[in-house]
């Protein structure tokens, strides 16, 4: 009877201890999962940096040409050497701090998309073109941007024989399914205060001075990045 009573015990304890164990088991599995997805989900937007591309050297110069994105029109001129590098670079300097998005240097795409033109280059437009480089980098969006002029200020800054002249348009196109969330442009030639007093607080930031191309271009990219539609707050400085 004795023997009885123990194993009946031993039965009862060793069914307590299971069922404490498969009791604790979801509580476990839960704390898992909810760790893995913490650790696998930064919440930022990915954003692909397209290189600039010099629509100039597509179309010519003087000419009026299309934006193979948005459609917008633009004159054509001059684009100086290595601006396509230098708005790029630029472009990722202004956006590198927000704290909603993580960018994808332009770098990275550039053997992506040697190998998509050399395999079907007859095949992809412009648009699909950004979004398969977006896909392949695994980004969620592609920040593309188009050089039409870039024509450099003739004399000094404070007399011209020919002023600085700008075009170039940027588009922010979602990956998923190619549509095109926002874009924004800057046309200018630089010109006397007396010829557009429209332009006066231009003509102050400026200091009443005739800029380069260069500080025209970064001036612009300022100014249309502000209507970018993720946050331009930065990440907070540990």
């Amino acid at each position: 009877m004795y023997k009885n009573n123990f194993k009946n015990r031993a039965t009862v304890w060793i069914n307590i201890f299971l069922l404490t164990v498969i009791l604790c088991l979801p509580g476990c599995t839960k704390n898992i999962v909810v760790k893995e997805n913490v650790l696998s989900t930064s919440g930022k937007e990915k954003i692909l940096i397209f290189p600039f591309k010099n629509m100039a050297a597509v179309y010519g110069e003087n000419v009026n040409s299309r934006c193979p994105i948005c459609g917008k029109v633009f004159m054509t001129g001059e684009v100086a050497e290595d601006v396509e590098h230098l708005l790029t670079e630029q472009l990722f300097v202004l956006l590198k701090d927000r704290r909603d998005i993580q960018l994808i240097p332009a770098s990275q795409s550039q053997g992506v998309v040697s190998d998509l033109l050399s395999e079907d280059q007859k095949r992809l437009s412009e648009r699909d073109l950004l979004v398969e480089t977006g896909r392949i980098l695994k980004a969620d969006w592609v920040l593309s941007g188009y050089i039409f002029r870039f024509r450099e200020r003739v004399g000094g800054k404070y007399s011209v024989d020919l002023p600085a002249s700008v075009a170039f348009d940027i588009h922010l196109i979602r990956v998923a399914d190619g549509h095109l969330l926002w874009n924004n442009h800057f046309d200018e030639t630089q010109r006397p205060l007396s010829e557009n007093l429209f332009q006066l607080g231009s003509f102050l930031q400026r200091k009443a001075k005739w800029i380069t191309a260069n500080e025209m271009a970064v001036s612009g990219l300022k100014d249309i990045l502000k209507s970018f539609p993720f946050s331009n707050k930065a990440e907070p400085k540990h």
